[in-house]
C-alpha cells in the first residue's frame, strides 16, 4: 500500500509558483519544530483557535492545553458589552467552556489568567475554582473584569468571592479585578503578601458583607503602578495611607477620603477624579515631581460651581487656586459634565507653566454652557503660555465652551503648531468598531 504522502504547511506559501505541485514531498516544517516553539506559536491566537488546531495531526493533539497564557476574552463580548444584555444561557455556556479549558490545561505555571465576561453573583462557586485554579499554577498576572453594567440588579444577586489566604503566592506581579465582590481584608492582605506585586487596579469592587470602616496601609517596595476607580467607599475604606518608593502611576477616581502620601518619591503621573479634583492642594509636598497630570471632572466633581456661593474656585484668588506643578509637560483633562467652566480649566493650565500638551476629552454629547462673559471678563488675567505646543480635542462637537477655550489657547500660545479636532467619542478611540 502506498504511504500517504503528509500535508504540509508551507512557511513561504507566498512566494511559490502556480506551476508547483501541491503535493511533492516536502516536509512539514512546522510540525517538526519543538514543543515549546508550536506552544508559542499557539499562544499568539485566541483560546478557540488554539484548541481547534488539535484536528491538524497526531503532532498537534493536545498541545493547546500546555497554554501559560489563559484569556477568556471574547472579542465580540468586548466589543458589544455595552448594547447586548447576556440572557443566564449564555453565561452558563461561558462558564462551561471556561471550566472545560482550565480542567485540560497541564501547564506547569501560568503567565496570564483573564476573564471579561459579564458574569452576576449566581457564578460566584464557579469564580473562587477559577481563582483557585490560578493560584495553585502560580499566575503572576491575574485580571477578572464581570463588567456588572446594571450594578443593583447584580448585586441583588451577589456574594463575596472568597479569596483564601493559602491560594495567594509571591509570584503575582499584576491583579487587575473589575465589578468582583471580595471578602473584607482582601486589599490590605494583597499588598502585605504579595511581594512582587507591581500592578494593582480595583474598579467597582465591593464587600457586601462589611458593615465597619477601616484604614488601608499600602506600604511596599515593588508596586509601580496603582488605580482606585469608586470601589474605595463601596469597600468600606475610609483611609488611605501610601508608602511606595517606586510608585510612578497613581489613578485615583473615588469620593473624598483621606488620602495620605508617606513616601512617593517616583510619582510621576497622576489621575484625580471625583471630588478630589477639590483637594489639589493635598499634592503640594511632591507637586514639582510630577510630569503628567490628568483631571477627570465628572457630575460628581464640580456639583458645588452650580452654586456659586460655594464654589470652591469662587473662594480663592485666580492665582492660587491650584500649587504650581513646574515639571508637568502634559495635562488631560476628561469631562462628563454638562457644565464646563473656562475659568476652573484655564486655571488649572496656568499651574502647569512648562506644558507642552493638552487634551481635552469631552464625554457628554449635548454641553450645557457655563457664563459666557466669565473668559471675556477675565482674559487679560491670564497669563502666556509658552511652552503649548500641541492641543488635541476628543469628542468635540462644536460647543461654545470648548471654541471659546480653542480661542484662548491660540492667542496665548505662541509656540503652538497644532491643533486636532476629534469628533469621536473618547471612549471609542483606539477601538475596532
Amino acid at each position: 500500500m502506498q504511504k500517504k504522502k503528509r500535508k504540509y504547511i508551507d512557511l513561504n506559501e507566498d512566494y511559490r509558483s502556480p506551476s508547483d505541485d501541491i503535493n511533492d514531498d516536502r516536509v512539514d516544517l512546522l510540525s517538526n519544530l519543538p514543543d515549546h516553539l508550536l506552544i508559542h506559536i499557539l499562544s499568539l491566537v485566541d483560546i478557540k483557535t488554539a484548541r481547534r488546531t488539535s484536528i491538524l495531526s497526531k503532532r498537534w493533539t493536545g498541545l493547546w492545553t500546555d497554554l501559560m497564557d489563559l484569556d477568556f476574552d471574547d472579542f465580540e463580548t468586548t466589543a458589544t458589552i455595552e448594547y447586548k444584555s447576556y440572557a443566564q444561557p449564555e453565561m452558563d455556556k461561558f462558564v462551561v467552556w471556561v471550566n472545560h479549558i482550565i480542567a485540560s490545561n497541564r501547564a506547569p505555571y501560568l503567565g496570564t489568567f483573564r476573564i471579561h465576561f459579564p458574569l452576576n453573583g449566581l457564578y460566584a462557586a464557579h469564580m473562587e475554582n477559577w481563582l483557585k485554579f490560578a493560584f495553585v499554577k502560580k499566575v503572576r498576572n491575574l485580571e477578572l473584569n464581570f463588567y456588572n453594567l446594571q450594578l443593583n440588579f447584580v448585586y441583588s444577586y451577589s456574594r463575596n468571592i472568597h479569596f483564601q489566604k493559602s491560594f495567594l503566592n509571591t509570584t503575582l506581579e499584576s491583579l487587575h479585578l473589575k465589578s468582583v465582590s471580595v471578602e473584607r481584608h482582601f486589599l490590605q492582605w494583597v499588598i502585605t503578601n504579595c511581594l512582587n506585586l507591581q500592578n494593582l487596579s480595583f474598579h467597582h469592587c465591593d464587600d457586601a458583607s462589611s458593615k465597619h470602616r477601616l484604614k488601608i496601609v499600602i506600604s511596599s517596595l515593588k508596586l509601580k503602578n496603582l488605580e482606585f476607580f469608586k470601589c474605595l467607599k463601596l469597600l468600606k475604606i475610609d483611609a488611605l495611607h501610601l508608602s511606595a518608593p517606586n510608585l510612578t502611576s497613581f489613578i485615583y477616581n473615588e469620593s473624598e477620603l483621606d488620602v495620605k502620601y508617606r513616601s512617593v518619591p517616583s510619582l510621576v503621573n497622576v489621575t484625580f477624579g471625583g471630588s478630589y479634583c477639590h483637594h489639589l492642594k493635598a499634592l503640594s509636598g511632591f507637586s514639582s515631581q510630577l510630569e503628567k497630570l490628568s483631571i477627570v471632572w465628572d457630575d460628581g466633581t464640580n456639583y458645588a460651581n452650580r452654586d456659586p456661593s460655594r464654589s470652591w474656585f469662587n473662594s480663592v484668588p485666580i492665582n492660587s487656586r491650584f500649587p504650581t506643578f513646574v515639571n508637568v509637560q502634559q495635562l488631560e483633562i476628561t469631562s462628563s459634565q454638562k457644565d464646563v467652566y473656562l475659568l476652573s480649566v484655564m486655571s488649572l493650565i496656568e499651574a502647569c507653566p512648562l506644558m507642552h500638551t493638552f487634551k481635552l476629552k469631552l464625554m457628554c454629547r449635548k454641553q450645557r454652557e457655563g457664563p459666557r462673559s466669565s473668559l471675556a471678563a477675565n482674559k487679560t488675567q491670564f497669563k502666556i503660555i509658552w511652552h503649548l505646543k500641541t492641543v488635541e480635542y476628543l469628542g468635540y462637537t462644536g460647543c461654545s465652551f470648548a471654541s471659546e477655550l480653542a480661542l484662548c489657547l491660540t492667542r496665548l500660545a505662541p509656540m503652538l503648531r497644532r491643533f486636532i479636532f476629534d469628533t469621536r467619542q473618547p471612549q471609542f478611540v483606539g477601538k475596532a468598531m
